[in-house]
């Protein structure tokens, strides 16, 4: 009969505790038999319970990562985060800013379509330059471009800024397009786009300062969630 030889330091102590030769052993420690079959299986049972601490640790570990993981998906996942319930800006007959000095309002407004053309809606989010999130808004505008969409719901942010009396007021989105045109950087030739770009300047003229600036999408999650939750609730 072959013996199966020992392949871990738990069953090597488990071979010695068992071993014939742990006499001899036992005169070269200094120990008597006993005493060494005594320590061997302590030591035995400490082994497996750092194993078994050890594995506990890496179950924990690899637990917080997929967590991280999770998390990460869902920041870099607009839809999926939960964002704050703010107020209705329809609801609002005054202006959410402070009364006091001069607050500027930054406005982050998304459009969304799908199919392009397709089923299309709106996000925006109002909120106290350097401050908190103070209204938003959200609706579907029926079927139409992504543009179009984008379009739309600056000229939304803009009607209930003009509502409120808003004098300033810096716009945030992500659709380069939209922005270099309101920039002057690209010319409108889309028939569909020259009538909200007009809207657009003709409601900004009546303010002191506005400020268009891009920014990434990621930036923008905010505003894009809205504006799915309006297509999902179509």
């Amino acid at each position: 009969m072959t013996t199966r030889k020992p392949e871990t330091l738990t069953e090597l102590l488990k071979t010695l505790e068992r071993s014939g030769d742990l006499r001899s052993l036992a005169r070269e420690c200094g120990l008597s038999v006993r005493e060494l079959r005594r320590r061997l299986s302590i030591w035995r049972k400490e082994l497996v319970d750092d194993q078994a601490q050890l594995l506990e640790a890496e179950a924990a570990v690899e637990s917080r990562g997929k967590s991280k993981l999770r998390k990460e998906a869902a920041r870099n996942n607009p839809v999926d985060r939960e964002w704050p319930e703010l107020s209705a800006a329809v609801t609002l007959a005054k202006s959410p800013l402070p009364t006091r000095g001069q607050p500027v309002m930054e406005v982050y407004t998304d459009g969304a379509s799908r199919g392009n053309p397709g089923p299309a809606s709106i996000g925006v989010v109002f909120k106290l330059k350097g401050g908190e999130e103070l209204a938003q808004h959200f609706e579907a505008i029926g079927r139409t471009t992504n543009n179009v969409a984008e379009y739309r719901a600056v000229v939304a942010a803009l009607e209930h800024c003009q509502r409120w009396q808003v004098k300033r007021v810096h716009l945030n989105m992500d659709s380069e397009l939209i922005v270099r045109q309101l920039h002057g950087t690209y010319r409108v030739k889309s028939p569909d786009l020259r009538p909200l770009y007009q809207q657009v300047i003709f409601l900004s003229k009546g303010l002191d300062e506005f400020r268009v600036r891009h920014i990434k999408r990621a930036l923008n999650g905010h505003a894009d969630a809205l504006a799915n939750r309006a297509l999902d609730a179509d």
